[in-house]
């Protein structure tokens, strides 16, 4: 935390220092603190994806599946290269989460079935 906290203050425009203490915090499983950071890092930058992807995943954590739905959505939108890609791959099998949540079984199985076009060896 120390690392991002000292890049977040030497970088002040880039906004994956606030991404990544975000995503520790969400790792401690700190919700409001992780969204206030994702919050900072989409001020700065509002066109990456991932920190679409971790606003979902602090929004499904806290059971408000509609809301994460639709962060999840615009991340996905905002992928540029969705045949190869790592980032996608894993904003889609949250998108299949929640789909599977809210009981859209059909959207779910498509989600996941996408999933396994882009890298069949994942687990």
């Amino acid at each position: 935390m120390n690392a991002y906290r000292t890049a977040n203050r030497l970088f002040p425009g880039c906004h994956h220092a606030s991404l990544y203490i975000g995503m520790e915090y969400l790792k401690l499983n700190n919700l409001k603190t992780a969204l206030m950071s994702f919050t900072e890092s989409m001020r700065i930058n509002e066109s990456d994806p991932m920190v679409y992807n971790e606003m979902g995943v602090v929004f499904y954590k806290q059971n408000n599946f509609e809301k994460a739905q639709e962060f999840l959505a615009k991340a996905l939108s905002l992928c540029h290269d969705s045949t190869n890609s790592t980032t996608f791959e894993t904003i889609m099998l949250n998108t299949a989460h929640c789909h599977r949540k809210l009981k859209q079984m059909d959207s779910a199985i498509a989600a996941y079935e996408r999933c396994l076009t882009i890298n069949p060896k994942s687990s």
